[in-house]
């Protein structure tokens, strides 16, 4: 649970600095994920992989549609079940 809960925090971060910095490029918005997961402390690599991962999804999707935050992040807690398998694997 601990995970997909993270996996949520870090996709809600990446849409909330995307609304504040419309105008952000990835690499900006990825530092600013980068910084979050370090401020967590968090050091398992499994956790950083599917927040990234979940992060990276969210901001996909956020860009091709007009779908609000909360309907985008529906959307990625239906794929977290996807992205953990893939990780494992």
């Amino acid at each position: 649970m601990e995970l997909q809960i993270r996996m949520v925090s870090s996709a809600s971060r990446v849409l909330s600095y995307h609304r504040e910095n419309p105008n952000s490029i990835d690499e900006d918005i990825f530092q600013d994920l980068s910084d979050y997961i370090s401020e967590q402390s968090i050091n398992d690599e499994k956790v950083i992989r599917a927040m990234i991962a979940a992060a990276s999804i969210a901001i996909k999707l956020k860009r091709k549609s007009l779908e609000s935050e909360k309907q985008v992040l529906k959307k990625v807690i239906e794929e977290i079940p996807r992205i953990v398998q893939e990780i494992d694997e």
